[in-house]
């Protein structure tokens, strides 16, 4: 990762194509006004999960269920609905 050194004038004036280089290019820059060092504008945390747009991949390679599995799950999720009380209205209040 790569470190920049930058006026804080010079932010204000590119702040979108600076944005850009610290999103796609993995660029720190260190705002600076005058000779003190005032913030750094890094990249954010990787977002942790499972890309949506390769879900369908995924979900295709799973074994299948057996059609005594299918209606055991079927059973559990009605059962499931059948145990839970019903609440009143959170936003009622």
């Amino acid at each position: 990762m790569t470190t920049r050194s930058i006026t804080a004038t010079h932010l204000a004036r590119n702040f979108s194509d600076l944005l850009n280089q610290v999103r796609y290019q993995h660029v720190t820059l260190e705002v600076m006004r005058g000779n003190e060092l005032i913030a750094f504008v890094s990249p954010g945390p990787v977002a942790a999960g499972y890309p949506i747009d390769q879900l369908d991949r995924l979900l295709a390679g799973l074994p299948r269920l057996s059609a005594e599995e299918s209606q055991q799950f079927l059973d559990d999720i009605h059962h499931g609905v059948a145990v839970q009380p019903l609440e009143s209205d959170a936003w009622a209040s």
